[in-house]
């Protein structure tokens, strides 16, 4: 009998531990900014105060999702992929030390799209496209019925 466990393929699980992983780093480097502004003059940690902020933040958005992905919920897979790119691109522009981190966010993405998680999640997919659909197939029929 196969367990949950077996039945996940190697990159899903993988993805899940990175995904954690980078949570825990967005919250580790905000916890530095807040260190760091406390040891600023005035002048110069509202910066420092902003960007542990914003790091929380991300942390907070990438561990729901991260959970989200541990309960095989599409949503979790989707939401994580958005953020990779959305904060991994320009991250890649930003040099090298930020460069390397939006680097790691978007492996995190591939990892999300490679063959076994995508035929993991295929279900899932299907039946919102289906969904989708019918949701579109309803709103045409009111839509013709005015």
């Amino acid at each position: 009998m196969k367990t949950v466990k077996d039945a996940l393929p190697a990159s899903l699980r993988t993805a899940r531990w990175w995904w954690a992983a980078a949570c825990a780093s967005a919250l580790a480097f905000a916890a530095g900014f807040f260190l760091n502004a406390a040891s600023r003059p005035a002048n110069e940690a509202p910066g420092f105060w902003g960007a542990g902020i914003a790091l929380v933040g991300l942390g907070l958005v990438i561990g729901y999702c991260t959970l989200q992905l541990w309960l095989g919920k599409l949503a979790g897979r989707m939401s994580l992929t958005w953020c990779g790119i959305i904060v991994g691109i320009p991250l890649l522009t930003r040099g090298v030390r930020l460069g390397i981190f939006g680097a790691l966010l978007l492996v995190g993405v591939a990892l999300l799209w490679s063959p076994g998680t995508t035929r993991y999640f295929a279900p899932q997919s299907k039946v919102a496209r289906a969904k989708r659909r019918a949701e579109r197939s309803a709103e045409k029929a009111r839509n013709q019925r005015r």
